[in-house]
């Protein structure tokens, strides 16, 4: 039956009109932008077909509506990672200033030939609670408020130009600028009131350690990576210093300035001195923690704090560049351990030589003769694919070269059988599995490329004198 209070309400929007008499008041509401009209006698037909090609048409409106609001924001999200990529190219040295004037002024972005300073703002402290945010996404929703508030800030300070970017996780890039050329000493406790404040507002609204770096003031922007260096040094000082304060990196101008700088190069160095088996490893370790001592200033806190920073740090670059390491060494010992509970700088150190020393013995037992490329080789292939089913035929294929040639050439620089090498390093990695806990026996063994796990077994109990189920409930019985 034909609802004639809907079909009223209807009628009080101009979508229809009764009749020809009415027709004047129908042609306005097509005007209006109505769909249709009837006429009496009212057909429910007519009635039920102008209704469906009105929603037709309202639909169709409401998709291009929705259609133009997406484009429009693709659109604006291309131009923001435009600008992003623009300013991040800038702090790094990729692009100079100079030469992208054209890219400047297309993208809008806000920055001039004069003095500029970065300064770099970390949020958090990458401790669990910073990592269930980074799981969760609401760090990044964190860092998109935050830049937020200092982009409000930065309204209230009329001779300072603004420009934030995302850098590191957790890391915001702000670049400031003076509106006019300004002396370099006011521009200077303007950027620094403009931090102070900012850090201020971040604890206060969100309740985050917030640790600023701030570059030196460079002449112009060709220069700005220099600035971007020095925040980026200045936030390192943390690590020594301690976190969740404002580090400027002119602090640490004239003779302070070695013996509190954070070792970053060398701690790069150390790492792959470790990696390549050599000994060079230990002296350089030493040499890094008596700077890093240095720096703290004796302050067991400080000290401790630095080289735990240290073992993460290096342990991190490690599994970043030589993934295959994890396979067989767990670094847990070592990074688990805090750091804080060791009660003189001695055992600190000591500890910190452990660890290299510790790292250094397993490269040099497995990645043997470094001095021969091919046995290199060799061993470097052998690592990164354990899981696979290696062989002699498929290592010599690999290397073009004859499998008696191989087998022999082998024993000769490392003392090892080839397989017996191969069986090893696929031990030790089911050991570090079977200690996660979560894997069955024939789970491991599938994983490390065997077909039957009865094999793996027989070789597992071979090597360590316990099936692999033994071995994994001794392991768990230990904790």
């Amino acid at each position: 039956m034909f609802n004639f209070h809907l079909f009223y309400h209807i009628l009080s929007f101009n979508s229809i009109n009764p009749g020809k008499n009415h027709f004047s008041y129908a042609k306005h509401g097509l005007l209006l932008g109505a769909y249709d009209y009837l006429e009496k006698p009212v057909s429910i037909e007519k009635l039920c077909n102008l209704l469906k090609n009105a929603y037709e048409a309202l639909k169709k409106k409401q998709l291009e509506k929705e259609k133009s609001k997406k484009l429009r924001e693709k659109l604006e999200l291309n131009l923001s990672i435009s600008r992003e990529k623009i300013l991040y190219d800038l702090l790094r040295g990729k692009e100079v200033f100079s030469k992208l004037g054209g890219l400047i002024s297309e993208y809008d972005i806000d920055i001039s030939d004069r003095m500029v300073l970065v300064g770099l703002i970390e949020v958090g402290n990458f401790d669990a609670t910073s990592k269930e945010w980074i799981k969760s996404g609401k760090l990044g929703e964190l860092i998109k408020k935050i830049r937020e508030v200092i982009h409000s800030i930065s309204k209230g300070y009329e001779n300072l130009i603004c420009n934030t970017i995302d850098m590191d996780i957790g890391i915001i890039g702000v670049i400031l600028q003076p509106v006019n050329e300004n002396k370099m000493k006011k521009f200077e406790d303007l950027s620094n009131d403009f931090f102070e404040v900012i850090s201020k507002e971040i604890k206060r609204n969100y309740n985050v350690r917030v640790t600023v770096g701030i570059g030196n003031i460079v002449s112009c922007p060709n220069d700005i990576s220099l600035s971007y260096m020095g925040a980026k040094s200045a936030l390192r000082h943390k690590y020594i210093l301690g976190g969740n304060k404002i580090i400027n990196i002119s602090q640490f101008s004239g003779n302070n300035s070695r013996s509190l700088l954070y070792p970053v190069e060398r701690e790069k160095i150390l790492a792959e001195y470790i990696m390549a088996g050599d000994d060079r490893a230990l002296k350089l370790a030493e040499n890094t923690f008596d700077d890093i001592a240095a720096g703290g200033q004796d302050n067991l806190k400080r000290i401790a704090f630095a080289t735990g920073q240290l073992i993460f740090n290096i342990s991190h670059f490690i599994d970043i560049h030589y993934g295959f390491i994890n396979k067989i060494y767990d670094f847990s010992e070592f990074t688990n351990i805090n750091m804080s509970d060791f009660n003189s700088k001695e055992e600190i150190k000591a500890y910190f030589i452990k660890f290299v020393t510790s790292v250094l013995d397993v490269v040099k037992e497995y990645k043997p003769a470094q001095s021969n490329p091919l046995i290199k080789k060799a061993c470097e292939y052998v690592l990164g694919n354990i899981e696979q089913d290696i062989t002699l035929l498929s290592i010599a294929e690999y290397l073009n070269i004859s499998k008696n040639y191989f087998c022999s050439l082998f024993k000769q620089e490392t003392g090892y059988n080839f397989l017996e090498y191969v069986t090893k390093i696929k031990m030790e990695w089911a050991k570090m599995l079977l200690k996660e806990g979560n894997y069955k026996t024939y789970e491991v063994s599938e994983m490390l490329g065997y077909r039957e796990a009865s094999y793996f077994s027989r070789l597992f109990r071979k090597y360590t004198n316990q099936s692999p189920a033994e071995y994994r409930k001794s392991f768990q019985n230990q904790k």
